[in-house]
């Protein structure tokens, strides 16, 4: 099932499908290892404050509005 990172709740893990937006959104999430294929997981969602993803030993905080635009394939 195809959802918006900013759908999936603590715990949950996937692969990163699309990500949406302009060139720069696309440019600085690929920059920061978010990219087709990629598995992460979702250790903190974004209410309130950003949303905490796990790829690999990496933790990046992302804030609402580019979770919105992160398309992942929930692992079940």
């Amino acid at each position: 099932m195809y959802v918006r990172l900013a759908q999936m709740r603590e715990g949950e893990h996937g692969v990163v499908v699309d990500v949406q937006g302009g060139h720069r959104a696309r440019q600085r999430l690929l920059g920061m290892g978010i990219a087709p294929g990629t598995k992460i997981v979702v250790i903190k969602s974004g209410n309130p404050g950003p949303y905490i993803v796990g790829i690999g030993n990496t933790r990046l905080a992302v804030g609402s509005g580019i979770a919105e635009r992160i398309i992942v394939r929930r692992e079940l």
